[in-house]
């Protein structure tokens, strides 16, 4: 039987982490986490955007093309399940720091091709679980768990990852993708062992997959 490549997106603050270790201690896939604490660049992003955010980008698609190059091996044996497919790094993230002119025309071009270079001969998902959360709760979030560099983040901006995240979804619409509601109670994966196995269900139905 085919290995399966699980991908769960969402902006930041809106449980990917929490998902992607749920699913793969679950479904004993391996697990690919979102290399942040790394990124020398990401509390210097959070001071002087306009600076440092192209360096800031390329760290993460650089981090997450050398995972995938890993991954595609790894695919010979196992599935895996991972924290943000590359999409969401390329049109929400890099894309919101060229539509607020953090980047500059020249800086988003060399990043895009950069891109559309390695992203051709990449795994692509079997399945995209991605996470809706209201950008006010995803505000909330991110004042509970802090982190320094966040605070900084406000409304508007968590307002448009949201908007940029949307749009790429529908774009990549051939794709299996699963979307989650989770800013009401019914999310619960530590509790509520009924939407566990709901959920469990609804990712075995869509990549038609028997456990």
């Amino acid at each position: 039987m085919k290995n399966l490549y699980i991908s769960i997106s969402g902006v930041l603050g809106s449980g990917k982490t929490t998902l992607v270790q749920f699913l793969s201690q679950q479904l004993g896939f391996h697990f690919f986490e979102e290399n942040v604490s790394e990124n020398v660049f990401l509390p210097k992003y959070y001071e002087d955007p306009k600076t440092w955010a192209v360096h800031s980008q390329l760290f993460y698609l650089q981090e997450k093309v050398l995972q995938l190059m890993k991954m595609k091996d790894l695919l010979a044996d196992t599935s895996v399940i991972q924290d943000s497919p590359i999409y969401q790094d390329c049109f929400t993230y890099a894309k919101a720091q060229y539509v607020l002119g953090y980047m500059s025309n020249e800086e988003h071009q060399l990043y895009m091709r950069f891109f559309n270079l390695v992203q051709r001969e990449l795994p692509v998902p079997d399945l995209i679980i991605q996470l809706d959360t209201l950008p006010q709760a995803i505000e909330e979030r991110i004042k509970n768990r802090g982190r320094e560099y966040e605070k900084t983040i406000g409304l508007n901006y968590i307002e448009l990852l949201a908007r940029l995240q949307n749009e790429w979804l529908i774009e990549y619409s051939h794709l299996p993708i699963i979307r989650l509601q989770v800013d009401n109670e019914k999310f619960d994966l530590m509790h509520n062992s009924l939407y566990q196995q709901q959920l469990l269900d609804n990712i075995k139905s869509a990549v038609n997959w028997r456990i």
